[in-house]
């Protein structure tokens, strides 16, 4: 049977990773022509839309085409012959929008992290008042 502190411990972990999982920023569709992606293994060819990662690398081929697509719906082509990177934040994100973005997720980020903390260190207390201590005989 499981006790509080394993529980505890793995809900701990399990928040710290979904929060601190990769989330997918952009999507790229492809136009016409050929259409490459690195998405830290080198440059792959690429035939239908993929979800892409910030840091993530798109390169279009001569009169080729295709379109970057963010999670905010900004649209950005990508130009024949160039390499465009996925960015952190939108490229049409500008002034408010784009600090309310930022600031929440670091509010959403500490206000879990703060509970994970509190969780453990609860869990800690408990099982030291929890822990039994022989009697001399």
């Amino acid at each position: 049977m499981m006790g509080k502190r394993p529980f505890r411990l793995a809900l701990c972990v399990g928040c710290a990773v979904l929060v601190g999982s990769p989330s997918w920023a952009a999507t790229i569709e492809p136009g016409q022509g050929a259409l490459s992606v690195n998405q830290g293994q080198g440059f792959q060819p690429i035939n239908s839309r993929v979800d892409a990662n910030v840091g993530d690398s798109v390169m279009v081929g001569p009169g080729g085409t295709a379109t970057v697509v963010y999670d905010d719906g900004c649209k950005v082509d990508v130009q024949p012959g160039a390499v465009a990177t996925i960015a952190p934040l939108s490229p049409c994100a500008s002034g408010s929008n784009a600090e309310d973005f930022n600031w929440g997720a670091v509010i959403m980020g500490v206000a879990v992290i703060g509970v994970t903390t509190a969780a453990v260190v609860a869990a800690t207390q408990s099982s030291k008042n929890n822990t039994i201590t022989p009697s001399s005989p």
